[in-house]
């Protein structure tokens, strides 16, 4: 099975686990289908009165039964054609209110893949207002121009791995991440959730 043919699959099996946890809250929601709304950063859309909120849902399958502290939000990245394309954090085209961070995806007996809803533990879904966090970041000075400026040096560079900038504490906040073996080549803003929930920029919403 190719890679993205396994990522879809396992991604169906935790949507019907996250929708589990949502029947429990009972939440009214729906989930989207339609490729176009996802395209556009809506996975789910919540309806508390009479106010629709688009959810974007963010994932770490590819690190399942690890409890990573982090989270990527992604600054650019290399399309098929190897053109830079604008990443999903600032694209004005996505419609996102909110993502949902899943993080620490926990399998019963350790199991190294999704292949039930049954097969899930535990996971920890971080809920961050992506409006709260752009204005953070424009705060501490990480305006898009800045964010532009130092995704433009990296990428020229080819500075792989870890870039500290001065705007965040490496070890409480974030770096900036280039990541080397996709072949997407993604530039990332690489943030502490901790560290969004200290600044009311995020909330757990499920532990």
């Amino acid at each position: 099975m190719s890679t993205f043919k396994h990522d879809l699959k396992q991604e169906r099996i935790l949507n019907e686990y996250l929708d589990s946890i949502y029947h429990s809250k009972k939440l009214n929601f729906s989930r989207v289908n339609e490729l176009e709304q996802q395209h556009r950063g809506v996975d789910v859309i919540f309806s508390h009165h009479s106010t629709d909120y688009f959810i974007d849902e963010k994932a770490q399958l590819h690190y399942l039964n690890k409890d990573l502290p982090t989270f990527t939000f992604e600054l650019s990245y290399l399309n098929k054609y190897q053109k830079i394309k604008e990443g999903w954090l600032f694209d004005k085209s996505k419609k996102t209110h909110f993502y949902f961070l899943v993080t620490a995806i926990l399998l019963k007996k350790s199991k190294p893949k999704l292949t039930t809803p049954n097969d899930v533990l535990s996971l920890k879904i971080t809920s961050v207002n992506r409006e709260k966090l752009i204005d953070h970041l424009n705060q501490i000075g990480l305006s898009r121009q800045q964010l532009d400026e130092y995704d433009f040096d990296i990428r020229n560079t080819l500075s792989f791995g870890k870039n500290i900038i001065p705007e965040l504490n490496e070890k409480r906040a974030g770096l900036i991440y280039y990541t080397q073996h996709l072949k997407e080549r993604p530039i990332n803003l690489q943030l502490r959730l901790q560290y969004l929930i200290d600044k009311n920029v995020a909330k757990v919403f499920h532990h």
